[in-house]
């Protein structure tokens, strides 16, 4: 066979391309997820947690949509106590499918919150053809997307409401920099923070703008003494605003 030939043949069947572009954002190319995080609680261990997937009614195409919850942000592992349903469906622009959060048997830490991720990855389908429509020929080029959100397991029991807990962060000179300290069992994510007046830089993809339960951050080039002002980000993915000073 020459390459001429083979050639003629691809271009008859179409070539297919998939890139798979992330971003942690609840909204991308027309898709979106209807909540900013997914807060799940205990009470719902054995129900599950609904979360909407939805597709702009200006959206050019429909999708074909995966869902799946992941413990890293690349979504590379797969190994997680939850389970997605449905997790493939085609999704025509304008609707809204509810897809289903399901906690599988097995413990995760009670004293406090748990990270995930909740992964939707788009994938344009095409339009329906009619049964006596003959397929198109040539080369497609498709573009996979992908919507993150962060996802918490809370356990039950908890002598703190979050809201106050997003106020509770400790703020403290040390040799490295300074150290703001999480004395919670939530994480807090934190959407600005400022320092004697001067906004501290945060590094998203780095992980600098969340604090760990029970932990720190070090920022290295923050000022190490002042009033600090900083914004957080609650259940519901408004932003609440604290005040304090470096001790």
């Amino acid at each position: 066979m020459t390459e001429m030939t083979i050639l003629k043949i691809i271009q008859k069947i179409g070539v297919s391309l998939s890139l798979l572009l992330l971003a942690t954002t609840s909204a991308l190319a027309g898709i979106s997820i209807d909540n900013s995080r997914v807060v799940f609680h205990a009470a719902n261990d054995g129900r599950g947690q609904g979360v909407g997937v939805s597709s702009a009614a200006s959206s050019p195409q429909p999708y074909l949509v995966k869902t799946q919850v992941t413990r890293d942000l690349q979504g590379t592992d797969t190994k997680t106590p939850f389970v997605v349903t449905p997790s493939l469906f085609r999704l025509e622009p304008g609707s809204t499918n509810q897809v289903l959060v399901m906690k599988k048997a097995g413990n995760l830490p009670q004293d406090r919150e748990s990270l995930f991720y909740f992964r939707s990855v788009a994938m344009p389908a095409g339009n329906r053809q009619s049964p006596n429509e003959v397929p198109a020929v040539g080369g497609t080029l498709k573009v996979a997307t992908a919507a993150v959100v962060k996802l918490f397991y809370r356990p039950a029991g908890f002598s703190i409401p979050q809201r106050k807990a997003m106020g509770m962060l400790q703020f403290s000179a040390t040799n490295q920099g300074l150290k703001v300290t999480n004395p919670t069992p939530y994480y807090i994510t934190l959407s600005t923070l400022q320092i004697a007046g001067t906004s501290v830089e945060m590094n998203v993809a780095k992980g600098e703008t969340m604090i760990a339960p029970f932990s720190n951050q070090i920022y290295a080039k923050a000022p190490r003494q002042g009033k600090v002002v900083w914004k957080a980000i609650n259940d519901f993915g408004a932003v609440e605003v604290f005040n304090g000073s470096v001790r």
